[in-house]
C-alpha cells in the first residue's frame, strides 16, 4: 500500500485539479517557504478621478452570490461568478441589471474593452463600493495582469477589511505567480474572515494536494464534502484525496457518483481512470479515459499523457 500512494502521489504532484485557478509547473523552494514576506504588496490605493456629482451604490452583501438558476449541486458557483460555464455567463449580460454582475460577465468572456469601459461608466456610483473594485481586479487577473489586479483587489480590501472575496482572489495571483507560502496565508485569511465560504477552503485543499500534503486537504475535503455532498469540485478533490491516501474503493465509488459531463472533463475524468486502474479494474479504466475529452492546456496534455500510458500498461 505504501510504494501504492507513493505511486499516486508522483503521477500527481505538480497537478492537480484546481477549480478556481490555473498553476504554472514551479517548485516551492525552501525560500519561498520560509518567506516572511506580507500578505499583500505595497498597493493600497487608487488615484480618484474627478466625476460630476452621482448618487453612491453602497456594497449589498447578498449580491456577491449570484442569484440565477444556479442549482445546489455546484454550491461554489454561488460564491463566484467565475465559475459559471459559458451559458450561464451569457444570460447574466443579458439579464441582469447590476452593473457589477455585467463588468465581471464581460470579462470573463474575454470581452475586456467592454467590461472596462462599463467600470468606468459606472465609477461614481461604485467608486467606495468595495465588491466594485474586486470585480475590477478579477479582470485585471483575468487578463494576467498580475500587478494591477493586486493593486484593485487591495484596494477592495481598503474600503472593508472583513470582505473576504478579495484576500481568496491574492491568493489566485499568488499561486498564478508561483508564490505559493504568500497564496497559503491568503486563502487561511480569506477561510478565517467567513468561516461559510468554501471557496477560500477549497483552495487551501488544492494547493496541499498539489504538493502532497494530503492528510491536510484530506481533512478540509471530507469536511466541505459532508457540507455540500452535492458539489463536483468538492466530490472530485475529495475523491481525489481518497485515492492519494490508498482508499481506492471509497475514490472510485465517490468518482462513480459524478455525471458524466463532469467526468468527461480532463481535470476530473483523468484522476478518476487513475483510481480505477490502482483499484485493478482496467477496463473499466480505459473506458472512462477514453470518454475524455483532450485537454488543451500544455500540463493538463502531460498529465493526460502520462495517464494514458499507465492506464494502457
Amino acid at each position: 500500500m505504501k510504494l501504492q500512494k507513493i505511486l499516486v502521489v508522483a503521477l500527481l504532484l505538480g497537478l492537480v485539479s484546481t477549480g478556481c485557478s490555473s498553476t504554472p509547473e514551479k517548485t516551492i523552494s525552501r525560500k519561498n517557504a520560509s518567506d516572511g514576506s506580507p500578505l499583500s504588496d505595497d498597493y493600497s490605493w487608487v488615484d480618484s478621478l474627478d466625476f460630476k456629482s452621482t448618487e453612491e451604490k453602497k456594497y449589498q452583501p447578498d449580491r456577491d452570490q449570484f442569484k440565477g438558476e444556479v442549482s445546489e449541486v455546484d454550491a461554489l458557483s454561488k460564491e463566484s461568478i467565475a465559475r459559471l460555464p459559458k451559458p450561464k455567463l451569457q444570460d447574466v449580460n443579458q439579464n441582469s441589471n447590476d452593473p457589477l454582475d455585467k463588468i465581471v460577465s464581460y470579462c470573463y468572456q474575454d470581452q475586456f474593452d467592454a467590461g472596462f469601459k462599463l467600470a468606468d461608466d459606472v465609477y461614481g456610483q461604485y467608486k467606495n463600493n468595495t465588491s466594485y473594485w474586486n470585480q475590477v481586479g478579477t479582470c485585471y487577473f483575468l487578463k494576467s495582469e498580475f500587478s494591477k489586479a493586486i493593486l484593485f483587489f487591495n484596494k477592495s480590501r481598503d474600503l472593508d477589511p472583513k470582505f473576504n472575496p478579495p484576500v481568496n482572489n491574492l491568493g489566485v495571483v499568488y499561486q498564478a505567480q508561483g508564490k505559493y507560502q504568500k497564496a497559503l496565508l491568503a486563502y487561511k485569511k480569506a477561510a478565517d474572515l467567513n468561516t461559510f465560504a468554501l471557496t477560500p477552503l477549497y483552495n487551501l485543499a488544492q494547493l496541499y494536494l498539489k504538493y502532497g500534503k494530503v492528510e491536510q486537504a484530506h481533512a478540509i475535503l471530507e469536511a466541505l464534502h459532508r457540507k455540500k455532498p452535492l458539489d463536483v469540485d468538492v466530490a472530485s478533490g475529495y475523491a481525489t484525496s481518497l485515492m492519494m491516501k490508498g482508499m481506492l474503493k471509497e475514490s472510485v465509488d465517490l468518482f462513480a457518483k459524478l455525471d458524466k459531463a463532469t467526468l468527461a472533463e480532463a481535470r476530473v475524468g483523468l484522476n478518476f481512470a487513475l483510481a480505477l486502474k490502482l483499484n485493478d479494474r482496467p477496463q473499466d479504466a480505459m473506458t472512462v479515459l477514453q470518454n475524455v475529452s483532450e485537454p488543451k492546456e500544455a500540463d493538463l496534455r502531460a498529465y493526460f499523457q502520462r495517464v494514458n500510458d499507465f492506464v494502457r500498461k
